[in-house]
C-alpha cells in the first residue's frame, strides 16, 4: 500500500491545516495539497502555508466557476486524485484542514483493507466544537481509505455504499463520495472533525455550500452557549468534555 492524504483547503482552513498535516503524516506515505488563493465561493484571501518536508507535496488550483460550490469543490478533489494517479500511488484518503485522525486506528485500518481485500472503508464523526476539548457526535459520515484505480473519482455517486439511510437523508458529503460500490465497509474508526474550531468563523460560514442553512440554524447561539452539558441545538446533543487529543490551540 503505497497511501496519500490529498488535502482541498483555502485560506479558511489555515488555522489548523498545521495540525492536521502533522497528525496524518506519520501513517501516509505522502501528502498531496490542493490549495487556492480563492474560496469556492469566489472570495479572494491569501494563502500562505510553506513546509520543508518532502512528503509534502503542494499543487494550486483555483476554482473555475466562482459561486458553484459543490461543482468547484469537486473540481479540486478529482485534481488531487489525478496528481495521485500521476504520481503512482495505490489508495488515498480525501481530507479538509480540520480533520484527525488517531494514529494507531489508521494504522489497524491499513491493515485490515489489505488483508481483506477492501475497496475501502466508511468512518463515522465527532465533533470539536468551539474548543478541543468539546466534544459532540454527529450523524454525518466520510469515505476513509480506498484503493485509487484509475478512473477513481469523487462526486455525488448516490450508490455509493452508506450515502443514504433507509429513510432516505443523505449522511455524507455529495462531493466525496466515490464512484467505487463494492467491498466497501463500515470502520469502527472515528474521523475527528474539528469543523468549528475557527478564528473567524463568518469566514467559514460565508464560504460554505450550506450558507443559507448555516445562516438560518442556531450555530451562533450554540457557539455562545458552548460549555460541557450545554445542549447544543444544531447537533441535537450535549456537549462532553475530552482531552485535547490532538494538542490544537484554542482559536
Amino acid at each position: 500500500m503505497r497511501l496519500v492524504a490529498i488535502y482541498n483547503c483555502w485560506a479558511d482552513g489555515l488555522d489548523l491545516l498545521p495540525y492536521s498535516v502533522d497528525n496524518i503524516l506519520p501513517v501516509v506515505d505522502a501528502v498531496i495539497i490542493v490549495w487556492s488563493h480563492h474560496s469556492n465561493n469566489g472570495q479572494f484571501k491569501e494563502f500562505i502555508y510553506d513546509s520543508t518536508d518532502s512528503k509534502i507535496m503542494m499543487f494550486q488550483c483555483e476554482p473555475p466557476l466562482p459561486g458553484s460550490l459543490h461543482y468547484n469543490e469537486t473540481y479540486k478533489r478529482n485534481y488531487g486524485l489525478h496528481k495521485a494517479k500521476e504520481l503512482g500511488f495505490s489508495h488515498f484518503l480525501l481530507m479538509d484542514s480540520d480533520e484527525f485522525y488517531i494514529q494507531s486506528e489508521v494504522m489497524g485500518e491499513k491493515e485490515k483493507i489489505e488483508s481483506n481485500n477492501l475497496n475501502g472503508t466508511v468512518c463515522r464523526l465527532k465533533v470539536l466544537f468551539k474548543k478541543p476539548t468539546y466534544s459532540l457526535p454527529d450523524h454525518t459520515l466520510v469515505p476513509f481509505i480506498h484503493k485509487l484505480f484509475h478512473n477513481t473519482q469523487a462526486g455525488d455517486f448516490k450508490h455509493y455504499p452508506f450515502a443514504y439511510d433507509a429513510n432516505g437523508n443523505a449522511h455524507i458529503d455529495p462531493t466525496r463520495r466515490i464512484n467505487c460500490f463494492d467491498r466497501i465497509e463500515m470502520s469502527e474508526v472515528f474521523m475527528w472533525h474539528a469543523s468549528w474550531i475557527r478564528s473567524d468563523v463568518d469566514l467559514k460560514i460565508e464560504n460554505s455550500a450550506a450558507r443559507k442553512n448555516l445562516k438560518k440554524s442556531s450555530i451562533y447561539q450554540d457557539l455562545d452557549n458552548a460549555a460541557p452539558g450545554a445542549y447544543n441545538e444544531f447537533y441535537r446533543a450535549t456537549i462532553t468534555e475530552c482531552e485535547n487529543i490532538f494538542n490544537l490551540p484554542e482559536l
